[in-house]
């Protein structure tokens, strides 16, 4: 049995019908009761089984109904998590809303934990599992406007880092996904909606597959490990590049650019 969060998002249901592939049964769970339904159905036809579980992960007593929703089924075999929410915000349009972090923090980081807690105790009393946790490049390369979303996801990546010793000793593997852009419905509002050199869905779902198949405790592309480094050596350089990379990037990566305003084209 499969844990998988943010399961109706690209690279969940990609993820979710991968697994189903190998036969795998699925315990979904997301906000849309609906979405859920729909990929349960998309997961038995592809030869596996599920069960739906709606949740809310910015919900502490949700989450924790969740946990006695699953222990319900059985102890499971992993917990994938998948769920996450970004918001870009410069600083200057930050000022007045703590209330970014409170949200982020819910679904990035306290949803999440709250659910590992509650699954991870009885798989270490049973002495096997995995737990695999997506996060972001952005976690390793803090960048200006993605304070908030790198804050949260870090807050997760670090939780894991230390909580691992522990967990392995106790014959629970851990391993960490630092996701690179993925054309998905969260980066579309800055990077629409196919973005130029971003990954697919299904290319995203194959990097979670190998931190869930492999005892790896880091899957991440070389240039953000790169980027790290640079990060702990010259952190105030590397903060200011990566700022003005990222505006740069955003405008290069989206394809889909407003039209010009009428008479101001080229001639």
């Amino acid at each position: 049995m499969i844990v998988l969060t943010g399961a109706t998002g690209g690279i969940g249901a990609a993820l979710a019908l991968r697994l189903a592939s190998r036969g795998e049964h699925l315990v979904l769970t997301a906000r849309d009761h609906d979405r859920l339904e729909q990929l349960a159905g998309q997961v038995h036809a592809a030869g596996g089984t599920a069960s739906v579980h709606p949740c809310d992960m910015r919900d502490q007593e949700a989450v924790t109904d969740l946990v006695r929703q699953v222990l319900a089924e059985g102890v499971p075999d992993a917990v994938v998590v998948l769920a996450g929410h970004s918001i870009r915000r410069r600083l200057a349009a930050s000022f007045g809303r703590p209330h970014d972090l409170v949200r982020l923090a819910g679904t990035n980081m306290l949803g999440p934990a709250t659910l590992i807690l509650g699954l991870l105790e009885p798989m270490c009393a049973r002495g096997s599992g995995r737990v695999v946790a997506v996060t972001s490049a952005a976690t390793r390369i803090p960048t200006p406007g993605w304070a908030a979303y790198a804050a949260t996801k870090s807050g997760l990546d670090t939780w894991l880092r230390a909580l691992r010793p522990e967990a392995a000793a106790r014959g629970v593997g851990m391993s960490i996904v630092e996701m690179p852009l993925v054309a998905t419905a969260m980066a579309a509002p800055t990077y629409g909606a196919s973005p130029r050199g971003a990954m697919t869905p299904d290319q995203g779902a194959a990097m979670v597959l190998r931190g869930l198949n492999s005892r790896r405790t880091l899957v991440s592309p070389p240039w953000v490990r790169a980027g790290a480094v640079l990060s702990q050596a010259a952190p105030t350089t590397a903060a200011r590049l990566a700022g003005v990379g990222g505006d740069v990037a955003a405008r290069l990566l989206r394809r889909d650019r407003p039209a010009r305003p009428a008479g101001r084209g080229r001639a």
